[in-house]
């Protein structure tokens, strides 16, 4: 078996080092986390002029919001109904891409009569 040098031993704990640093300094712009909150707390109230305030100060699109979002594990629509924010609720959902999806299919088939 090899022996390792002092240099590789000292390029693995460099390594090992910036991965560890890496993922403790990936946090949240302060910034962005405000934007996502203020938007979460105004789509739970039912006040849709407020939301669509709060929405155009942060300069996002509805498209987005209304398909990215997600406030406490739930997407954005389903959180506004949820808090009773049923005007606001739909006024997301009118701008979720819509997505067709077919539940059940049926096949039927006619007996035809023989003739005599």
């Amino acid at each position: 078996m090899k022996k390792l040098s002092s240099a590789s031993v000292i390029a693995m704990v460099t390594t090992v080092g910036l991965f560890m640093s890496a993922s403790s300094s990936a946090t949240m712009d302060p910034y962005v986390e405000k934007a996502l909150q203020q938007v979460c707390y105004s789509s739970a109230s039912d006040r849709l002029f407020n939301f669509r305030q709060t929405v155009k100060s942060y300069r996002l699109k509805m498209k987005d919001v209304a398909s990215k979002i997600v406030c406490n594990g739930e997407d954005i629509g389903t959180f506004a109904a949820e808090n009773g924010a049923n005007r606001t609720a739909n006024y997301i959902r009118s701008h979720q891409s819509g997505n067709v999806e077919i539940h059940q299919l049926v096949y039927v088939t006619i007996p035809v009569k023989p003739e005599a």
